[in-house]
């Protein structure tokens, strides 16, 4: 194949792709598809970001409609970001227990598949808004 014939076969294909790609959807999702993930595929995960601006480390525990489940820990004054298994919409709260100090459960938040979740612990859980 010469240079000019493997460019022309390369820019037809190029173009079958990108018509069969706009032509393959109806605009409208699909149920439980998620628009933004890449190829539409559905996000079955939550992603928790943590900042931790206590001294201390903290354990963290994900308590759903459905159970609860340990994420991990977070030393002190540093971030970590979390992913766990969410396969529907439902209430999340989380508990955080500091190493050698207070605990605390978050306020109930509805969370659906591939969202973020952003959690701030503040340096001072009697100045904690978001506990009880």
């Amino acid at each position: 194949m010469t240079r000019k014939t493997r460019f022309a076969t390369c820019l037809l294909a190029a173009g079958l792709a990108a018509t069969a790609t706009a032509c393959g959807r109806t605009g409208r999702p699909l149920a439980g598809s998620d628009p933004f993930a890449p190829g539409g595929v559905v996000a079955a995960d939550i992603r928790i970001r943590v900042r931790n601006q206590n001294f201390y480390d903290a354990s963290l525990t994900a308590i759903s409609d459905t159970g609860e489940r340990r994420l991990g820990n977070v030393g002190g004054n540093s971030s970590a970001v979390f992913t766990t298994p969410w396969s529907f919409t439902s209430s999340l709260r989380i508990q955080i227990d500091l190493l050698a100090g207070p605990s605390c459960v978050t306020d109930v938040i509805t969370v659906s598949p591939g969202e973020t979740v952003n959690l701030d612990i503040p340096p001072d859980f009697r100045t904690a808004t978001t506990c009880r």
